[in-house]
């Protein structure tokens, strides 16, 4: 796996120095972690989102001005509500020897047969993510889910169902639903609909049998 690298400055603490810092597209952080004093730090803006995207969940090397490289996971990222960009971020510096919990993401791949069979179903999606556990350097940036188990509206893709490199131990429970199909609400409807219209001709059948049923009582009187 290709090594990411961010460069860190040291900044100061308080309202003021973050808001300067966040003046000149830098974006306030800490780093804490395995054998390192917590130290608040700052990085380029651009150059953060840049290693975000590539390296997921995964680790990136941190090196601190004046300081070793170390290796460290995006622990915390906290973004604007509206605009989305960073406002600060948590770096924990890991052992390469000690292995680490944490959550990775899930990607759908393929389509679910199901859905072409039936126009009215929907895919839901009832997780984001997964709880692993492994060394550092087994990170995975994500993990996979095949869409193409989805064969008939009950099929389900479960936490167990997900594609693992070695190395790496699945946490979440492995029969936790990650992917299902239900109806649309216009499929829903339909069948609902459809229901209430095969329903209503027995309702008349019956009730015309009734009354042919009491006349022929009638007229025997």
């Amino acid at each position: 796996m290709e090594k990411i690298t961010l460069d860190a400055e040291l900044r100061g603490v308080g309202r003021h120095p973050i808001r300067e810092l966040r003046d000149t597209a830098r974006v306030p952080a800490v780093i804490y972690g395995a054998g390192v004093e917590a130290k608040p730090i700052s990085v380029n803006a651009k150059e953060l989102q840049k290693a975000l995207h590539q390296a997921g969940s995964g680790l990136l090397m941190l090196q601190v001005t004046g300081d070793s490289p170390l290796n460290v996971l995006p622990r915390e990222v906290q973004r604007h509500p509206v605009k989305h960009n960073v406002l600060h971020v948590d770096f924990q510096a890991v052992s390469m020897t000690e292995k680490l919990r944490l959550h990775v993401p899930i990607i759908p791949v393929g389509d679910a047969p199901a859905m072409k069979l039936n126009g009215d179903l929907v895919l839901v999606r009832n997780l984001d993510a997964v709880e692993i556990e492994c060394l550092p350097a087994d990170i995975p940036n994500h993990l996979v889910a095949d869409l193409t188990k989805l064969q008939s509206e009950d099929d389900e893709v479960l936490a167990g169902d997900l594609a693992v490199p070695n190395g790496v131990k699945v946490l979440t429970a492995h029969d936790h639903v990650i992917f299902s199909l239900t109806l649309s609400r216009a499929g829903t409807l339909e069948e609902t609909e459809e229901g209430a219209t095969t329903a209503e001709p027995e309702v008349v059948i019956k009730g015309k049998a009734a009354k042919e049923g009491a006349e022929e009582g009638s007229e025997k009187k």
